[in-house]
């Protein structure tokens, strides 16, 4: 199977209902027109002489033209490149001439870092080149191999140099087929979409299309418009990274809501602080899914709202808990301690196929069909995954090994403090220091004894920080994860004294 082909089934099952809805611009697209306008996308880019197989990368927020663009790469045999718009010119650039694009398109809004790539001799054109083609005579896209290559994502997680993420047509079927079979969208629900659509999130908005559904693109973040879109358009699924959720809450409180339509919020839990999820679940009620994944194995477990419900009934903890695997992954740890935690190792056909023209990183994430998630986990007696933090995260201290995510909590635990990150140094007598990066939230002041004290009081002797930094700010990825690289630097003069 192939992009091409599901697009232009769904065209067949549902021609008249409204696949696309674009409020700020007043557009609405059915599924027929927006096959169509895949086919004047594919018609635009042979004008341009782009070739089947190129890559093409895409510099634009999250809207229509951007997914007709984006899906129009792929159902049109061309790699669909998305990039993050808050990189600085010269971090696009990097990932403009590895991928070998051969045209970028942009938006408006980013048309002056289009011209700084086009100095650098990339070729640039506004979006609505291609977006905006009006379709010539029907004609029947060929289907893509399920082999052939779809989509490049550019990666760099938290600490390494971006990477790009090989998905193929098969892989990205694979992931749809998941979506469709776990979210359970029926036709004419909607989804409201706030989040931006790279790397991955436009193949999660795909699988909502086809299921028949219809995806209102709702813009930029806004935390108090937010549940106010969620009533008016009548929504009965969305999505939020960890950053807009806190901000949500932030904005709006954690007040119940009244959303008869709605039937489910898909979070990244394990990346989210135990209050966050709880503050989550108080305005939403019974209405948080969880899913686990990452651009190398998308949406690999998901747990539903109603099982969330269980647990919370149940009087469990639902912190790191992702749920089983969805219908075509699979989970295995890897190396389990006398506890049943170890490396969680994620297998199905959703995997990538590797790393763009990185064979030996890709060897090393790719053993023997199991991608190595990085991520320290256990899979509980009921076959539910449970998340508990980062294996190169784990700080060996004296012989001994410190979980990150426990002493965090101990340190979120305090009243004064707002946002904390625990990371190891090094150290010649322990191996490594127990270190803590803390953000305070302004109510009290507190000193780095204080805060060793408290968690003195509830943790290990040798879990406890030896030293703790205060900063005004994490320096957090969209998905909420923290940049260390990048808290190092802004360290940097402390951690010399």
């Amino acid at each position: 199977m192939d992009i091409s082909t599901l697009l232009a089934q769904a065209a067949c099952k549902w021609p008249n209902e409204p696949a696309l809805r674009e409020p700020s611009s007043a557009r609405t697209l059915t599924f027929l027109e927006l096959d169509r306008a895949l086919d004047a996308v594919g018609q635009a880019l042979d004008r341009l002489q782009v070739a089947p197989g190129a890559r093409v990368a895409l510099l634009a927020d999250a809207s229509l033209d951007y997914l007709l663009a984006d899906y129009g790469c792929m159902a049109n045999g061309r790699v669909r490149v998305p990039l993050d718009p808050a990189l600085a010119a010269d971090e696009l650039l990097a990932q403009v001439r590895d991928a070998g694009a051969v045209l970028l398109l942009f938006s408006p809004a980013y048309a002056a870092l289009a011209e700084d790539l086009r100095m650098a001799g990339i070729e640039c054109r506004p979006l609505s080149s291609v977006s905006e083609a009006v379709p010539l005579a029907a004609r029947s896209r060929p289907a893509q191999s399920p082999q052939a290559l779809a989509s490049l994502n550019y990666t760099g997680g938290t600490t390494g140099a971006p990477k790009a993420v090989m998905h193929r047509h098969a892989s990205l079927c694979a992931v749809l087929q998941n979506i469709v079979m776990a979210r359970g969208a029926s036709t004419g629900d909607v989804l409201l979409n706030v989040r931006p659509l790279w790397p991955i999130a436009a193949v999660a908005v795909l699988a909502h299309l086809l299921s028949g559904g219809q995806v209102v693109l709702g813009g930029r973040f806004d935390g108090k418009g937010f549940v106010a879109q969620l009533g008016e358009y009548q929504v009965a699924f969305s999505s939020l990274v960890p950053t807009q959720l806190l901000r949500l809450l932030r904005e709006t409180g954690a007040s119940p809501v009244d959303l008869p339509f709605f039937k489910s919020l898909d979070v990244g839990a394990a990346a989210l602080a135990s209050e966050v999820l709880e503050g989550a679940y108080r305005l939403f009620g019974e209405r948080i899914s969880v899913l686990y994944g990452m651009t190398e194995a998308p949406w690999s477990c998901y747990l539903s709202a109603a099982q969330m419900a269980t647990v919370r009934r149940a009087g469990e903890s639902a912190e790191g808990l992702v749920g089983r695997p969805v219908f075509a992954a699979a989970v295995r740890i890897d190396r389990a301690d006398a506890n049943g935690v170890g490396e969680i190792l994620l297998g199905g056909p959703q995997l990538m196929s590797g790393y763009w023209q990185l064979e030996e990183l890709s060897a090393r994430a790719l053993d023997n069909g199991w991608l190595r998630s990085g991520d320290l986990g256990r899979i509980r007696a009921d076959g539910q995954l449970l998340v508990l933090g980062r294996c190169k995260d784990i700080i060996r201290s004296g012989g001994k090994s410190v979980q990150p995510s426990e002493v965090e909590q101990s340190l979120l635990g305090h009243p004064g403090v707002l946002d904390a990150h625990v990371f190891g140094l090094p150290d010649v007598e322990w191996g490594e220091q127990v270190c803590a990066a803390v953000v305070l939230d302004g109510s009290r002041a507190l000193s780095a004894v204080q805060l060793m004290e408290h968690c003195r009081a509830q943790l290990s002797r040798y879990k406890v920080p030896r030293r703790i930094y205060f900063i005004d700010q994490l320096p957090r990825s969209h998905y909420g994860k923290v940049q260390k690289n990048r808290l190092l630097a802004a360290l940097a003069q402390d951690l010399s004294s």
